[in-house]
């Protein structure tokens, strides 16, 4: 009697005893959040591309901006407390809200954000692609819209032979027209496009980005993959 009492009190024992796998499954459900801010799922091939380094650029023998007539007005500013990478430019209404951005997240790791891209116009753009063709890059796998890039390759394809400036003249044409149709063979041609590094942020420091974000109204925020970043969409 008293070992069967012994053998049906282990037993149950036993049975409240949750499995691992059980336990794991609650421990994944108490370290979700309620209500935790998310980033937008990635579209399946990212239309977010990144600008070509200065040093690319030289290596696409392409003239700086600056010979093309496209100079970045000098007019004093005060810089912001977040770092943009070189060539990438903000509107104003855009550079306040990523500043109210930065703050947020700097309130809250001590760190700033690392801006990696902008809005840019079609020359920018045009140069980009120009960059990337002459250095040997498939421009297919580089971007969602085909029949766009196409065009834009045929542009490039067209002027083979007359000097750089002139190539991203006849390219730049093509993206203009594009965007005058309502085509944006990059999200960085639409208005309040902007790009945040994030390959170095920790799991809670990428937390804290999006808290930050969520703050700001009018903000949708994309996680990308290839390259990671965070793409933002800014009304």
């Amino acid at each position: 009697m008293a070992k069967d009492e012994r053998a049906r009190g282990a037993g149950e024992r036993g049975a409240a005893r949750p499995g691992r796998a059980e336990r794991g499954r609650r421990g994944e459900r108490r370290g979700a959040a309620p209500g935790a801010p998310r980033a937008a799922a990635a579209a399946s091939q990212p239309e977010c591309d990144e600008l070509p380094s200065e040093e690319e650029e030289r290596r696409a023998q392409l003239p700086p901006l600056t010979a093309l007539g496209k100079a970045v007005p000098t007019e004093p500013w005060t810089p912001p407390p977040y770092e943009v990478l070189p060539g990438v430019t903000l509107p104003a209404p855009i550079a306040a809200k990523v500043e109210r951005i930065d703050r947020g997240y700097a309130r809250r790791t001590r760190e700033h954000l690392v801006i990696t891209s902008g809005t840019r116009d079609a020359n920018r753009q045009a140069r980009a692609m120009f960059t990337k063709l002459r250095l040997g890059d498939d421009l297919l796998k580089l971007y969602r819209n085909k029949a766009a890039v196409q065009e834009i390759t045929k542009a490039y394809r067209a002027s083979s032979g007359k000097p750089p400036e002139q190539v991203v003249a006849a390219m730049e044409a093509v993206i203009q027209d594009q965007i005058d149709r309502g085509i944006y063979v990059s999200a960085h041609l639409r208005r309040g496009a902007v790009d945040v590094r994030n390959r170095t942020m920790s799991p809670k420091e990428k937390r804290a980005f999006l808290e930050s974000a969520s703050e700001v109204g009018g903000v949708l925020v994309i996680e990308e993959t290839t390259p990671a970043h965070y793409h933002l969409q800014i009304d």
